[in-house]
């Protein structure tokens, strides 16, 4: 009996801790319910992925458009490095050489003001001198030409030659005019001091005289022989010394002294501005006038 009792108070005991333990635990919903917010989740699971779907699209388009952007970056980065290259290829040696061209021209202008003080200077010393009572200064006029570029050489025995008769060169200017049939056609006009026409005829007409006989080993022929022979490589111009007159053309080559009469009547510039009109002129001068190299 004993046994009977303490089972059925254990029975008992178990019995309400089940109660308790049953109480105590949440209700579990149904099988609709549940199937409901599985559903209501499937349905977010799938926008989530949707989204993430889209997501990564668009992360995958703007990847290829910065990829895209950075190859276009590159192609115009290249394009202008390849403009820059050749415009300092073809436009900075043609600038430097404008640059290099405008700065001789300047040293040239500069040189030429000088020149032309210096000139200015003298012509005024001059005049105080002649205020003074001494002799005017003679002006002596010349002119060099040719129908092509200018030579050094010919421009070097041309002055060689002024020098030796005593001319100091004032001023030189370019003369305009145009050589029959040449379009590059260029002449200097000079102006010398230092000697008087009249001498200076005198000489010359010796000059004519030795060229025509020259002594032995002379040297004092070299420089009008230098000229003679610069006139030579040219086909046609000549030079104007005063009176003495050295024309060129492409079959003759003339030396003359011209009387001061005739030269007063000459224009500026116009005795070598024709060499072959000129060349007619001077053959009728008297023969002690004349000299041709070229028949010897």
């Amino acid at each position: 009996m004993t046994w009977i009792l303490v089972l059925l108070c254990l029975a008992i005991a178990g019995r309400e801790l089940y109660l308790a333990f049953d109480r105590r635990r949440p209700a579990v919903p149904d099988l609709p319910d549940l199937r409901r917010r599985l559903s209501l989740l499937e349905g977010v699971r799938g926008e989530l992925e949707h989204h993430h779907a889209t997501h990564d699209d668009q992360i995958a388009r703007l990847a290829s458009t910065q990829a895209k952007q950075a190859e276009s970056v590159i192609e115009a980065d290249a394009r202008i490095r390849s403009l820059i290259d050749q415009i300092n290829d073809r436009m900075l040696p043609e600038v430097n050489a404008r640059l290099n061209q405008q700065n001789e021209a300047i040293d040239r202008l500069d040189a030429e003001v000088t020149r032309l003080r210096d000139h200015l200077v003298a012509r005024l010393e001059a005049s105080v001198a002649t205020s003074l009572g001494a002799d005017p200064a003679d002006t002596i006029a010349g002119a060099l030409g040719s129908a092509a570029s200018p030579s050094p050489d010919l421009t070097h025995a041309y002055e060689r030659l002024a020098a030796q008769y005593g001319l100091r060169v004032e001023l030189t200017a370019p003369a305009a005019y145009r050589m029959p049939d040449s379009d590059s056609a260029w002449q200097t006009r000079y102006y010398f001091t230092g000697r008087s026409p009249r001498e200076l005829e005198s000489d010359f007409l010796d000059l004519l005289r030795d060229l025509s006989t020259p002594p032995a080993d002379d040297a004092r022929l070299d420089p009008v022989q230098d000229l003679i022979g610069a006139l030579k490589q040219i086909d046609q111009g000549g030079a104007q010394l005063g009176p003495l007159v050295i024309t060129r053309t492409p079959s003759s080559l003339l030396c003359a002294v011209l009387p001061l009469a005739d030269l007063l009547k000459a224009e500026p510039a116009a005795l070598i501005s024709d060499p072959a009109t000129t060349t007619t002129r001077l053959t009728q001068l008297p023969a002690t006038r004349l000299h041709n190299p070229s028949s010897q």
